[in-house]
């Protein structure tokens, strides 16, 4: 896969940062909460399936992206499973000019979206992807993200986002990894963000910005080599268990007995030392699931 701010693919999809969202209403627990499914009725009253549903382990949280037509709930796309997806960018990173189209996403099965370092973004909120400062990303504040909803959040009428149940797991499945091919474009430089983060969060507030959160964990995940070459870049399948997680907010068994609410990936200048001035990098995202 080979991708860089030249490329002539289509650029049309662009981010939505969450803090910018008009306040709405929030579920009253003040974050997370599930409530389990009642038993079925067995009285005679029709239908099929047994006394009790046993809780399980495995679930998928996303899968497949699908291009809404227009900027709907301030994204661009969403899951098949009906969850928003969002890009984010701060600090010395900023949107790289090129990201994933439909036919892109149904041929390789994820999304992927572009950071460029000391840019100054690609519209609406920058220009034409040209570098305008020589500050090195290096600290937390310069970071690339992309969070995913929670499956059946993503109707318009939304004012909350319900938390999938994970009480019965123990791991996060994920399928990531940074495709910028280095050396695509002749003096271009990128693919040095070779540790990404994964972003377990309970907030259940429509714009996901704390509010209504009583638990954020996060893991670090250094990427693969991938390939003949040393380049850690491409797209691969981890596991990740719970318990190398840690939490700024709350606690893993908090975020197990009340849901998760969305999952994001990013990368950030204080833990990528490599990064330069200028540079690119792709987040790709595929599936997300969970299991025992």
């Amino acid at each position: 896969m080979t991708t860089s701010s030249r490329s002539e693919k289509w650029r049309a999809l662009q981010w939505s940062a969450l803090s910018g969202a008009a306040a709405f209403a929030l579920v009253a627990c003040g974050g997370g909460g599930v409530t389990p499914s009642e038993a079925p009725d067995n009285g005679g009253g029709g239908g099929g399936g047994g006394a009790t549903v046993t809780p399980t382990a495995y679930t998928l949280f996303a899968s497949n992206y699908v291009a809404y037509q227009s900027q709907t709930n301030g994204a661009f796309l969403h899951s098949v499973q009906g969850g928003d997806v969002y890009a984010n960018f701060g600090g010395n990173i900023k949107y790289g000019c090129y990201s994933f189209n439909q036919a892109s996403m149904d041929n390789t099965q994820f999304y992927a979206i572009q950071a460029q370092a000391n840019s100054n973004g690609g519209p609406p909120n920058g220009t034409n992807c040209q570098p305008e400062s020589n500050v090195a990303p290096t600290t937390a504040a310069d970071f690339a993200s992309v969070t995913v909803k929670a499956p059946g959040t993503n109707s318009p009428t939304a004012t909350t986002v319900s938390p999938l149940d994970i009480s019965q797991s123990s791991k996060l499945l994920i399928q990531m990894g940074n495709i910028y091919t280095q050396g695509d474009v002749a003096g271009a430089i990128g693919g040095n963000a070779t540790k990404y983060t994964v972003e377990l969060n309970n907030d259940t507030s429509f714009q996901q910005n704390g509010s209504a959160q009583t638990a954020l964990c996060a893991a670090d995940q250094t990427l693969a080599v991938i390939g003949r070459g040393s380049a850690p870049l491409g797209v691969l399948n981890y596991t990740i268990p719970f318990s190398s997680f840690t939490c700024s907010k709350g606690t893993m068994a908090t975020m197990q007995s009340t849901g998760v609410t969305s999952v994001t990936v990013r990368f950030s200048g204080d833990k990528n030392p490599n990064l330069r001035v200028g540079e690119f990098n792709v987040i790709a995202l595929g599936y997300i699931g969970f299991s025992k």
